[in-house]
Order: C-alpha cells, then structure tokens, then sequence
C-alpha cells in the first residue's frame, strides 16, 4: 500500500541525493498497515506532491524506517494538490 509524506522542499533534495550517497531513508512513527518492499513513498511539499520512490526495504519496528535507492525517483508530471500534514497519509487518488 503506498504512503505520502510531507516534507519541505529542502529535505525533499536532500532525500533525491543531493549529498551523492545512492541510499535514503525515512522514519515513521507507526507502521503503515499492508506496506512492503515495491510500494511507493510519495513526496509532498509547497501543497502539492512532487513524486515518489520505490521501496527497497522496510524495517517495522521501535522506530519503522523506509529506505530506498535515489535512482528510483519518478517526479509527477501533473502535480497533485493537498494540504500540509505530519506524519504520512495512504495514497488517497
């Protein structure tokens, strides 16, 4: 099941490899329900989600961290709006 999570656009190029390591990751604060290695993380910021990457890993537990390769990225060629939010919403289009 494919999750969105806000960021600013700062940590979102952060997160696309600006610092040129191939790995990034994310810490959520729950597990999403049904997510596994292959779903999408989508990137939302400025109220509109950018794109996504494709999960290379997914390690539930204490502290549930996505990671993924920054040549995974695929940017959105029609923006989706919405609204700012904390921690990460289900795809909802």
């Amino acid at each position: 099941m494919d999750i969105v999570v806000y960021t600013t656009r700062r940590v979102l190029e952060h997160k696309k490899g600006q610092d040129g390591f191939q790995y990034y990751f994310w810490q959520l604060s729950r597990a999403p329900r049904d997510f596994n290695v292959g779903d999408r993380i989508y990137f939302a910021c400025n109220k509109e989600v950018q794109g996504y990457f494709v999960c290379e890993e997914f390690n539930p537990g204490e502290k549930e961290t996505v990671v993924w390769d920054k040549n995974s990225w695929v940017e959105l060629e029609s923006k989706i709006p919405c609204n700012g939010f904390r921690g990460f919403r289900y795809k909802w289009w």
